[in-house]
């Protein structure tokens, strides 16, 4: 019954928004060209850790040509171990992206794992072979720093076919899981993820949609969930 309440709420909220907002949804599908780059594997892990916890840090990590020709995967396999790690860490530190040090080692940890698979351009080859969604999902946790909400996200970011029902859970999503009373462990994934993915059928559109109006929008969302309550 309260996931039934709070079901009914979000989809009030949300029906008239996927309408306001279908111009700007269409443009954001654009990014499936994303999927055609060589270092599609290495560009979107990159983009992963500098946006982990706070999206801004794509400003620092990705936007900032500087600082991101600097950890791109073909400058990196130039430079010697000892000073692959201190460019990382110089970086994410002028980057001013969260938890500096750590997502470091992630990036670190990633080089060495894509360059086992023979480098960006095979692992994308590895990635793309994997026979269904669980797969693929299965094959990005596997690098190192990337869970269930990122293995989601880099295929979502690229629209790519298989990913149009999934729902990244981040922050800001769960913030308004907890502004509609719900609650669900870290270990709920599946049923957190569900919730979602109904009130998106039940408004018309998919989960991919859903998921990037809540992200994008969210404090609009909000706003109608107020006035709702």
């Amino acid at each position: 019954m309260k996931n039934g309440a709070a079901q009914s709420r979000l989809l009030l909220a949300v029906e008239t928004l996927a309408i306001e907002k279908r111009p700007e949804l269409e443009r954001l599908k654009r990014g499936r060209i994303g999927l055609k780059r060589p270092d599609f594997i290495w560009h979107y892990l990159l983009q992963s850790f500098a946006t982990m916890g706070r999206a801004s840090g794509s400003k620092g990590l990705i936007q900032n040509q500087n600082n991101y020709r600097r950890v791109t995967y073909g400058a990196l396999s130039k430079l010697t171990p000892g000073r692959r790690r201190k460019e990382v860490h110089e970086v994410c530190h002028v980057a001013k992206i969260r938890m500096p040090d750590i997502k470091a080692q992630y990036i670190l940890d990633c080089f060495d794992y894509v360059k086992r698979m023979g480098g960006p351009e095979k692992a994308k080859e590895v990635l793309l072979r994997q026979p269904d969604r669980e797969a693929k999902i299965k094959f990005l946790k596997g690098f190192p720093g990337i869970g269930p909400k990122y293995a989601r996200n880099i295929m979502m970011d690229v629209y790519h076919k298989e990913f149009r029902d999934n729902i990244a859970l981040d922050v800001r999503i769960k913030s308004i899981s907890k502004l509609l009373g719900l609650t669900f462990t870290e270990a709920d994934y599946s049923a957190h993820e569900g919730f979602y993915l109904e009130v998106a059928h039940l408004a018309g559109i998919n989960g991919w949609e859903l998921d990037r109006l809540l992200f994008n929008f969210g404090d609009e969302v909000k706003r109608k969930l107020a006035v709702a309550t």
